[in-house]
């Protein structure tokens, strides 16, 4: 069964990997043939029109006749926009299995990151348009993403803007949040571990995390297989800081270890 995991988690990765270099490879010619990229990476046509198709369908490339083209430089540049590019199938799967957790008339507070956007995709339209929720966010974004449905109650999280991560961080976010109560908590992760759980490598965010999971009556952490057993610079949240744990594959042995802990684990169709 850990054979089969792991393998599964390294040939995705692998996939990732590629892509991401034939990315960067037509960011830096601005335009690239399929045979000229097939030469450059050893790999068939086939495999490279369909590597291009997914990359179009993530935005950061534009299909062309024999080949593709850039679409900004400034888009591509951005590291939100190249974990968009990673395990978007799997992101999308839990972002449809957290959404069916919210409820109307619900306070939803939904973090930053690429797999808690999928999130807010997934958020049933009714919902919005009839203003039946209140979201609450730190990212640019996702509140663009919900703002396309005209919602009557959306709050963004103001404060220092930080890019490449797509979030406001600083005190003015720790104020806002002293007073907020919402039922739910969607947060993303950069690593999770049984004894340091949530962890990130951006120390900015450490405060906040905790701040927001005092706020919620429920905390829902959505994160994508390779995140599992992966331990970053900074501890963000203890394993018992959370109720319910949602991703699209896991081993048997990390799986017990939250249920043991009383974590509720749901795993996403993919």
């Amino acid at each position: 069964m850990s054979i089969d995991y792991d393998d599964s988690i390294t040939k995705r990765r692998e996939v990732e990997n590629r892509r991401s270099a034939i990315a960067a490879e037509v960011q830096t010619n601005q335009e690239v043939s399929v045979s000229d990229l097939g030469t450059k990476f050893g790999l068939s046509e086939v495999t490279i029109r369909r590597d291009l198709n997914h990359l179009e369908r993530t935005g950061v490339l534009q299909r062309v006749h024999g080949g593709a083209r850039a679409v900004s430089s400034a888009k591509q540049n951005s590291l939100f926009n190249v974990r968009i590019l990673q395990n978007n199938e799997a992101k999308r799967a839990i972002g449809q299995a957290a959404a069916a957790l919210i409820n109307p008339g619900q306070v939803i507070m939904l973090d930053s990151g690429t797999t808690v956007l999928e999130v807010a995709k997934h958020i049933p339209k009714s919902y919005l348009k009839k203003g039946d929720l209140t979201i609450i966010t730190r990212s640019l974004t996702i509140a663009w993403e919900i703002h396309k449905y005209h919602p009557n109650r959306l709050i963004l999280l103001g404060g220092t803007y930080l890019d490449t991560f797509d979030d406001f961080v600083g005190q003015q976010v720790d104020v806002a949040l002293q007073d907020m109560h919402f039922h739910t908590l969607f947060i993303g992760t950069d690593g999770v571990t049984e004894n340091r759980g949530l962890t990130t490598d951006n120390v900015l965010e450490v405060g906040i995390y905790k701040n927001m999971a005092k706020c919620a009556d429920r905390v829902v952490v959505v994160t994508d297989s390779t995140k599992i057993n992966v331990d970053k610079f900074q501890s963000i949240l203890p394993l018992n800081a959370i109720h319910t744990f949602i991703t699209n594959s896991a081993p048997e042995s990390f799986v017990s270890l939250l249920q043991n802990q009383g974590i509720e684990v749901i795993m996403a169709n993919t």
